[in-house]
């Protein structure tokens, strides 16, 4: 019996771990590497991530515990915000003093993820199989599920779907053996979730729900307690990080614009570009839907197909009402996701197919959640667990051996299929590697470090990069990258310093930059005020400080 716990734990931990590698190679566990993270993987929000955690560590410990004052002076930024997934941006802030002046720690994180997606897809698939080989085939199909490897690292918070399969893994034990614990369980996932990526609540929601309808019905206790108890100490720790309570509102406009196309589960194409599919070709999609990428893969594609021929050929008895009966509330749950992920504004391919007014306050709420095809991603697994369940069906009309080969041959099929996927992630991080940003500049950063203050003259759009190398150099700067936040006070402060520089010439400790020439021209004419250019920016700062041949 201890050995078999321990082997559903090393086993699933050796593929995340080995898979990873083999996707990402070794490049993104290097924490004093942060070249790629400034390349922009995939897109420049894993700058965003990795500026909150940079200001967060910089910033003095305050309340809640989540806000970095250095982002955003005057107001502060909440990294929940910045999606720098706080409980780890917590922890590590705890030991700052020790850890090297460069640290990244989302290479590490995105490694346990797919650990932790390993250990809970050996579990669940064994739960029901009590097959290893079984086990151990198919727990490859969830780590290699492209809606992780689309998320890993570029959103890299969302790639934590080891939350929602635990979650259902948790479900199905109880709905066949209820105990208490399994509340205190749902507890941790909702406690871990709020201070993760909140997007993971509404799933770990469903399933402790389903657990307190089974338990009801049942009359094995009292669930309700236990729900509400788990509720309120999530609401708690979410205003302890600064998730919720601090004023800002949680919901935000163009619900229906981030949602799921009904092509989908069948369409290869994401934000990234990337080959997800030899075989299967790319369809069209409406603006905003790229974030709705929620592709099967073509082995979940087969077995699909598998399942639905073998049903009908071999005449698989199922008691329909029996099933109904068992999974009936959970189907409609997981529709709900569906419907919920789809939204008002129903779309195939580049067309708008249905678009339904909803009225102000439902709006609102939908809006807490507005890039609704992640609340898909319950189903998705939902999806994952129904097919290989279904093929482990098949083995009363033939062998377990048999069985593994064919769930073995949906697994080459998938991974063949996005074999090309594969190798572009791998040689793209490797590529990033040694990638030379802003904040490798020598002149700049010898600039920044005699400073304490950054300031924009003038919008900048690209302020990620920017934002890392100030605060890199310990400067505080005047605007945030977070998604969420009312920032109207800083913004106002910021321009209250550009003015008085403008009209004095007091340039002080801070650093001022523009993208305009002629905005330079109001600093220069100062004498005290030197100005460096570097990729299309200006900086200006006090030269004073500085030897000549700076400037």
């Amino acid at each position: 019996m201890l050995y078999e716990k321990w082997t559903r734990l090393i086993i699933p931990c050796l593929l995340g771990g080995a898979l990873f590698i083999i996707i990402y190679g070794l490049t993104p566990l290097n924490v004093q590497n942060d070249s790629w993270i400034m390349a922009g993987y995939d897109e420049t929000d894993i700058i965003q991530h990795y500026s909150g955690w940079i200001a967060f560590r910089n910033s003095e410990w305050a309340f809640p515990i989540g806000l970095a004052g250095d982002m955003a002076c005057e107001d502060g930024t909440y990294i929940s915000y910045t999606d720098s997934i706080p409980w780890v941006a917590i922890i590590f802030k705890l030991i700052r003093g020790i850890l090297p002046d460069t640290f990244q720690y989302f290479g590490i994180y995105t490694l346990l993820c797919y650990i932790l997606q390993g250990v809970a897809a050996f579990n669940i698939i064994f739960f029901k199989c009590r097959n290893m080989l079984y086990a151990a085939t198919g727990t490859v199909l969830f780590i290699t599920a492209p809606i992780l490897l689309e998320r890993a690292l570029r959103h890299t918070a969302l790639g934590s779907q080891w939350l929602i399969l635990f979650a259902i893994l948790i479900y199905l034990v109880h709905r066949d053996k209820p105990k208490n614990i399994h509340y205190a369980e749902y507890f941790l996932l909702l406690i871990l979730a709020i201070g993760i990526h909140p997007y993971f609540l509404p799933p770990i929601g469903i399933f402790l729900l389903l657990c307190v309808i089974n338990d009801a019905v049942q009359k094995k206790f009292c669930p309700i307690a236990f729900m509400m108890a788990d509720l309120v100490g999530t609401y708690c720790c979410g205003c302890i990080i600064g998730v919720l309570g601090t004023g800002i509102s949680p919901s935000r406009k163009d619900y229906g614009l981030y949602s799921m196309n009904l092509n989908a589960l069948i369409n290869p194409t994401s934000i990234g570009g990337y080959t997800w599919s030899v075989f299967v070709r790319t369809l069209p999609q409406r603006v905003g839907n790229g974030d709705g990428f929620n592709y099967l893969g073509l082995g979940i594609i087969a077995g699909i197909f598998l399942v639905a021929v073998m049903g009908i050929l071999l005449k698989e008895n199922c008691d329909f009402k029996a099933w109904i009966k068992r999974n009936g509330i959970a189907i409609v749950f997981l529709f709900c996701c569906t419907l919920f992920a789809v939204t008002n504004v129903v779309s195939f391919n580049d067309q708008v197919l249905l678009e339904v007014p909803l009225p102000e306050w439902l709006r609102y709420i939908c809006g807490i959640f507005r890039a609704s095809a992640r609340i898909f991603y319950p189903v998705y697994y939902c999806i994952f667990i129904v097919i290989i369940y279904r093929i482990w069906r098949l083995r009363k009309r033939t062998t377990e051996k048999r069985i593994c080969f064919i769930l073995g041959l949906l697994v080459f099929i998938q991974i063949f299929d996005m074999n090309i996927c594969i190798l572009e992630k791998h040689k793209s991080m490797q590529e990033n590697a040694g990638y030379e940003s802003l904040a490798d500049d020598v002149v700049l950063n010898k600039i920044m470090s005699g400073n304490e203050y950054l300031v924009l003259d003038g919008y900048y759009e690209a302020n990620r990069s920017l934002a890392v190398t100030a605060l890199k150099n310990n400067l505080k700067i005047y605007y945030s990258t977070a998604n969420s936040g009312d920032y109207s006070h800083t913004a106002m402060k910021n321009q209250e310093i550009i003015d008085s520089i403008h009209k004095t010439g007091k340039i002080a400790s801070y650093v001022v930059v523009t993208i305009d020439p002629a905005i330079v021209d109001k600093y220069v004419n100062y004498e005290n005020i030197g100005c460096y250019q570097k990729d299309g920016l200006y900086f200006l700062y006090d030269s004073k400080n500085y030897s000549e041949g700076l400037t």
